[in-house]
């Protein structure tokens, strides 16, 4: 039985597949070199993608493939407040949803500003 409850939200696989092609030219591109050494190297490593992730979600992935550098959910959050678009090429997506007990959730993913541009532009025609 999980610890936790996997959140409600989805991504249609369309949508999957279009942020993975844009996610691999990011990374070849070159432009915007993440050093996962640093903890905003290992925050943006782990929740770039179109996957949604909680904060508990994405410390837990950090204590997984990081061990020797633990991450607290506030300093994850404060890494990811830190994401700008023009300095590294990706956008910081947030929506919530109310869990069974009544909490307000958010989950997070970063995701290319290519992919959000051809999204809008796609939207416009």
């Amino acid at each position: 039985m999980p610890i936790t409850k996997p959140h409600p939200v989805k991504t249609p696989i369309r949508e999957v597949v279009d942020i993975r092609k844009h996610i691999a030219r990011w990374i070849k591109s070159g432009r915007y070199p993440i050093n996962s050494k640093t903890q905003f190297g290992r925050v943006v490593t782990l929740t770039r993608g179109p996957a949604w992730k909680t904060l508990r979600e994405i410390e837990a992935d950090i204590q997984y493939f990081f061990p020797e550098t633990p991450d607290t959910q506030a300093s994850i959050s404060a890494r990811l407040r830190d994401v700008r678009p023009f300095k590294h090429g990706l956008v910081k997506q947030r929506v919530y949803y109310t869990s069974d007990r009544g909490t307000i959730v958010h989950v997070y993913r970063l995701v290319p500003v290519t992919w959000l541009h051809a999204q809008i532009e796609q939207e416009a025609a």
